[in-house]
C-alpha cells in the first residue's frame, strides 16, 4: 500500500494542486454538501464525495490535513451509476477519471451476515484502476460511513439531467429524509400513495429499518392504501431485529383481502408460506393452499399473479398431510397447472417444473394427462396439455393462457370437493 501512496503522488501531484486551488475557490462562494464519506480500512486516511455546486468532488487524504487527491467532474457529466441493493435500498456508483486512471466510488447496504442475515450493512469501497487494470481497492469502515442517498440524484435531477451514464432514466420518485415517526405529520394522499409510505420508503433507502417500519404503520394504519401494510409485514417477517409473526399476518392478511392487483398476490403468497411451512403460524397445508391457490390464480380479475406463490401452490397440492408424495391423478393434474401458471409469468424455474412433472408423468402413462388434453380444449386456445406449460412473451396470450389455466384450476378443485 505503501507503493501505491507513492506511486499516486507522483502519478497525480499536478492533478492535486490543481484541484486544491479549485476547490479552495468553490469553498469561498458555494456551500458544499456530502454525498458519501467514510475513513479508509486500515489506513489514517478519509476518502469523500460531496457536492460543490453543480460540480461532483472526490477527496483523499488524512482528516485535517490537505487533501493528497482532489478531482472534480460537472454533474451533468459525471460518470454516475445506480443498481439495486438489499430491500428497498439503492447502490449508488460514482467514478472520476484522471487520465487514464479511474476512481470508481461505490456506497449502499449489503445483505448481512449471520447471526442477522436479514440485517442492512453499510458498505463504500474505492477501486482505483489504469489501463483496464485494478491497482487498488479499498474499503470504507462500515462505523465510519457517512452516507446521504439519493443526494447526488436530486441535484442531477434539479439541473435537467435526466439518465445515468449506462442509459437508465432517473426515477422520479420524491425523495425523503423523513423524521421520526412520532414527529411527523398525519398520512395524507399524494399521487396515488400516501405521505407515510413514501417517508418509509425514504427511511428504508437509507437503511432506518426501525424508522421505515413506524412509517410504513402509520400508512397501513391510515388505511389510504395498503403498500405500507404490505412493506411492513415483509419487515415483520423478514427482518431478525424487527420480528413479529402477529403482525405480519395482520398486515399481509389486509393486503391479500383487498384490491390491490399488484401487491395483493404476494401479500396471500407470505401467508400460504407461513402456513405452508409452520413459520410463524400453525402449519397447516389446506389454509396454505387456500392463500396460495389465491396468489397463483384467484386474488384479482386482472390476473396478476405471483409465480413463486404458484411453486409452492403445487408444493402444498403435491405434499399428502403426513408429508409424503401422492401419486393421486388429480393431485398431479392440479399441481401441474399451478406450475404451468407461473410460465405465464416468464418465471422459468416454475415453468421448468412444470415441464419435469409433465415428463416424468408421461413416462409413467399416468391417466390424468388425457383428461387434462380433454379439459384443455373445452376452455380456452391451448389444446394440448403440453402446451399450458410454455412461455409466450406476447401479452394478449399471456393474459388468455392465464384465463385459461384459471378455468381449468377452478374446474379442478370444484370436482375435488
Amino acid at each position: 500500500m505503501r507503493l501505491f501512496h507513492r506511486w499516486l503522488q507522483k502519478v497525480i501531484v499536478g492533478a492535486i494542486l490543481t484541484g486544491l486551488g479549485a476547490t479552495a475557490a468553490m469553498a469561498k462562494d458555494r456551500s458544499e454538501q456530502n454525498v458519501l464519506s467514510c475513513q479508509i480500512d486500515g489506513q489514517d486516511r478519509r476518502a469523500s464525495v460531496s457536492i460543490v455546486g453543480s460540480e461532483a468532488v472526490y477527496r483523499y487524504g488524512r482528516p485535517g490535513a490537505a487533501p493528497e487527491l482532489v478531482l472534480t467532474s460537472p454533474l451533468m457529466q459525471v460518470d454516475y451509476r445506480r443498481k439495486n441493493g438489499p430491500g428497498s435500498t439503492i447502490d449508488e456508483i460514482i467514478t472520476f477519471a484522471n487520465g487514464d486512471t479511474t476512481y470508481r466510488i461505490a456506497a449502499g447496504f449489503r445483505d448481512g451476515v449471520e447471526p442477522d442475515p436479514s440485517a442492512y450493512i453499510p458498505f463504500g469501497t474505492v477501486t482505483v484502476r489504469r489501463a483496464g487494470k485494478d491497482l487498488a481497492r479499498l474499503s470504507c469502515r462500515p462505523v465510519t460511513i457517512e452516507r446521504v442517498h439519493d443526494r447526488l440524484l436530486a441535484h442531477m435531477r434539479e439541473i435537467g439531467r435526466e439518465r445515468s451514464s449506462d442509459g437508465e432514466t432517473f426515477p422520479n420518485y420524491d425523495i425523503e429524509y423523513p423524521l421520526p415517526a412520532k414527529q411527523s405529520a398525519a398520512c395524507q394522499a399524494r399521487n396515488n400513495v400516501d405521505t407515510c409510505w413514501s417517508r418509509g420508503v425514504g427511511a428504508e433507502r437509507s437503511g432506518d429499518l426501525r424508522g421505515a417500519l413506524e412509517h410504513y404503520d402509520m400508512s397501513c394504519d391510515a388505511r389510504l392504501i395498503t403498500a405500507g401494510c404490505y412493506e411492513a409485514g415483509k419487515l415483520y417477517l423478514q427482518k431478525r431485529q424487527l420480528r413479529d409473526y402477529a403482525r405480519a399476518k395482520d398486515r399481509f392478511g389486509r393486503v391479500c383481502s383487498g384490491d390491490d392487483p399488484g401487491q395483493g398476490p404476494y401479500a396471500c403468497k407470505y401467508l400460504g408460506w407461513m402456513y405452508l411451512t409452520g413459520v410463524g403460524a400453525e402449519r397447516d397445508r389446506n389454509v396454505a393452499r387456500v392463500f396460495l391457490a389465491k396468489a397463483c390464480f384467484l386474488q384479482n380479475e386482472d390476473l396478476l399473479i405471483d409465480p413463486e406463490g404458484c411453486h409452492f401452490l403445487a408444493q402444498s397440492i403435491l405434499e399428502a398431510q403426513n408429508g409424503s408424495l401422492s401419486s393421486d391423478g388429480h393431485v398431479k393434474y392440479a399441481a401441474y397447472l399451478a406450475l404451468a401458471m407461473g410460465c405465464t409469468d416468464n418465471a422459468k424455474t416454475v415453468c421448468d417444473e412444470a415441464v419435469a412433472l409433465y415428463q416424468r408423468e408421461t413416462a409413467r402413462r399416468a391417466g390424468w394427462i388425457k383428461d387434462c388434453d380433454i379439459q384443455a380444449a373445452r376452455h380456452g386456445p391451448i389444446i394440448s396439455c403440453a402446451k399450458l406449460a410454455t412461455i409466450d412473451d406476447d401479452y394478449d396470450a399471456a393474459q388468455a393462457m392465464r384465463r385459461q389455466m384459471r378455468d381449468l384450476f377452478v374446474g379442478a378443485e370444484s370436482s375435488r370437493r
